[in-house]
């Protein structure tokens, strides 16, 4: 546990130019044409937006696609997406397989749960919460791989809370709960990274149902099992078997966007 503690102080903080970007997009009321220069300011970010909007998914027959058009074309959730993705990749530098199939499912739960919010409220903090709610994973994949990636090898996927903590004290929800606060994020996001394997509130029910299912499509297995059910159908209410529907459908239809991010 103190080997984990001294990784997490030794994180940066996201004061990063991508985070100020972040910030900028999620302000409903910022015009088209400031965002697109604050993209263009980002060399590396403007060509990762340019190469999903020319993509096999979003490419039309009206061409290549430049800076303005690929920001119309794939919307401001999926820039968002790559600018707050990109900003916590800044701080942990790392391209290893594991943590690119990390980023592969956080991408799916972010912009599948974000998809479930009523309120333009709801849909920040599921899409954030939903992005960053492996974040203590990333961490340990790091700043620990040669204790936690041979749990993953053992397991087959990523190993559940009870391994994690058999075998550092601290689960990867506690990890990520300690380094969302460090990076002060809002506390129903911190909140959604700590609980959404075990839900108390309705946004962490929905992002934890949301990784759950998606978890399940990854490994081919699909179940009507998922963990703490009774739990998330008290957060989630009524509506839960169209939820998982609604889930289900929803990643399949990203799938193609996913296989371009990475």
């Amino acid at each position: 546990m103190h080997s984990i503690e001294r990784h997490i102080e030794s994180i940066p903080t996201l004061e990063s130019s991508r985070m100020r970007i972040f910030r900028v997009l999620q302000d409903e009321e910022t015009p088209i044409e400031h965002i697109e220069q604050v993209i263009s300011s980002d060399p590396a970010m403007a060509a990762k937006v340019i190469k999903l909007a020319n993509s096999a998914f979003y490419r039309h027959a009206g061409g290549y696609a430049g800076i303005s058009q690929a920001l119309r074309t794939i919307g401001m959730d999926m820039v968002k997406c790559i600018a707050l993705s990109m900003a916590v990749m800044e701080a942990f530098s790392s391209e290893t397989p594991s943590m690119k199939a990390l980023w592969r499912h956080s991408y799916a739960v972010a912009l599948v749960s974000g998809s479930l919010g009523r309120t333009r409220q709801e849909k920040e903090s599921l899409f954030t919460g939903g992005l960053l709610h492996d974040l203590g994973r990333m961490v340990l994949v790091c700043r620990a791989p040669a204790e936690y990636l041979p749990l993953y090898e053992f397991v087959g996927y990523w190993p559940d809370p009870a391994l994690e903590r058999d075998v550092f004290t601290l689960d990867h929800c506690a990890v990520g709960e300690k380094v969302a606060k460090r990076w002060h994020f809002p506390e129903e996001v911190t909140g959604i990274i700590r609980n959404h394997h075990e839900p108390e509130r309705l946004a962490e029910g929905l992002v934890g149902l949301t990784d759950q299912v998606i978890a399940q499509h990854e490994r081919g297995l699909l179940s009507e099992e998922l963990e703490h059910e009774d739990r998330i159908r008290t957060c989630v209410g009524p509506g839960y078997k169209e939820l998982v529907n609604t889930i289900r459908q929803r990643y399949r239809t990203n799938t193609s966007v996913l296989e371009n991010l990475g």
